[in-house]
């Protein structure tokens, strides 16, 4: 007799006896996609109203397992991409039973050739990316001298207006009959100033003298050997990344691989289409865009999708209202499929069938 057991962004359903299988499901895991709803056997499971919930119309699970159909086979947990599924038997993943296939994805980071630019962390849609730097001390980079003298000074602001450090600031006094003077001092924070000397030009009063002893002005400090003074490591959470590509694409050094699950294009019907924005919204790689027009008039497609970062995932077309989204699929990167029962299964995430 199978169990189910539903909790928080999630649900469990597994049988006892000599062959222990348990499937679970993981939302916070789960795109959308629908690879699992279209690869069932039986039609045990049933997706729920993507586009109202990309949209957050509505709170409710992306997709959904009939306990009592479902045959707990594995085969939703094998054609998976983002490992939201998973199925143990025996308490031991069939990931790590070696005739069972696996759909191949990865991401893989060379951090000799990393730079430590921090790109790949600021665009990846998942946020899956940590760069942790530690920069050089900036006494190693800047060094220098600022004096005001304060005779001379007139508090008149001028240098603080045009500092582009924000590094002078003048503190304001507690005005009253006795004490007339707005400002009662002026000073500089000597570690956000750069030396730059505008300062000393601007002040009308000459009451600033800059001296620079390594700044760029003085010299023009090389990349290599700044490169060569900061320390640390590009993470990639491998259980988040949907490996869309994104940091790949825009690696400045080519530090980054990945290898999507997929081959093939995704097709929209523009004409059909209602711009509704629903596929925007539950694209896991952010690969769908409203496009705009370059020029007055231009007319641009209702939706644009960047294919170097899709990974034919199909969550957009799912979520799609109205049938515009088609998703044509030409190859499965996988290890090899050896019942035939499975191989006709995973045909049909496949173009023509």
């Amino acid at each position: 007799m199978q169990t189910k057991e539903v909790y928080d962004k999630g649900f469990k359903i597994f049988r006892g006896g000599t062959n222990r299988r348990e499937l679970s499901w993981s939302e916070d895991k789960c795109v959308g996609c629908g690879i699992c709803s279209d690869i069932c056997p039986v039609d045990a499971i049933n997706m729920g109203p993507l586009g109202a919930i990309a949209k957050n119309n509505v709170c409710a699970p992306k997709m959904d397992v009939d306990g009592g159909v479902c045959v707990l086979c594995g085969m939703c947990a094998c054609a998976c991409p983002f490992e939201a599924l998973s199925l143990q038997i025996n308490d031991k993943s069939i990931k790590e039973i070696p005739h069972y296939p696996k759909i191949l994805r990865g991401i893989n980071l060379n951090q000799n050739s990393c730079v430590l630019c921090k790109q790949c962390e600021i665009i990846c849609p998942q946020e899956a990316i940590n760069v942790d730097r530690e920069l050089p001390e900036r006494k190693h980079l800047v060094l220098g001298e600022i004096n005001i003298d304060k005779d001379t000074c007139v508090l008149c602001g001028i240098c603080a207006d045009y500092c582009p450090a924000d590094a002078i600031e003048l503190i304001p006094n507690e005005t009253n009959s006795l004490n007339l003077k707005p400002f009662a001092d002026i000073v500089v924070d000597t570690n956000t100033c750069v030396y730059c000397k505008v300062c000393e030009i601007s002040c009308p009063h000459d009451a600033i003298e800059v001296i620079c002893y390594k700044c760029p002005l003085a010299k023009r400090i090389e990349k290599p050997k700044l490169y060569g003074s900061i320390k640390g490591e590009t993470n990639i959470d491998k259980e988040s990344c949907v490996t869309c590509g994104w940091c790949e694409n825009i690696c400045p050094t080519d530090a980054i691989e990945v290898e999507k699950p997929f081959e093939g294009e995704l097709l929209i019907d523009d004409d059909a289409c209602n711009a509704c924005g629903a596929c925007i919204e539950i694209c896991p790689c952010n690969a769908l865009v409203f496009p705009k027009p370059d020029e007055p008039a231009q007319k641009v497609p209702k939706i644009a999708v960047n294919p170097e970062v899709c990974v034919l995932c199909g969550a957009c077309a799912h979520a799609c209202p109205i049938d515009a989204i088609k998703v044509r699929r030409v190859n499965i990167n996988m290890t090899p499929i050896k019942v035939t029962a499975w191989q006709k299964a995973f045909k049909k995430l496949l173009a023509d069938n």
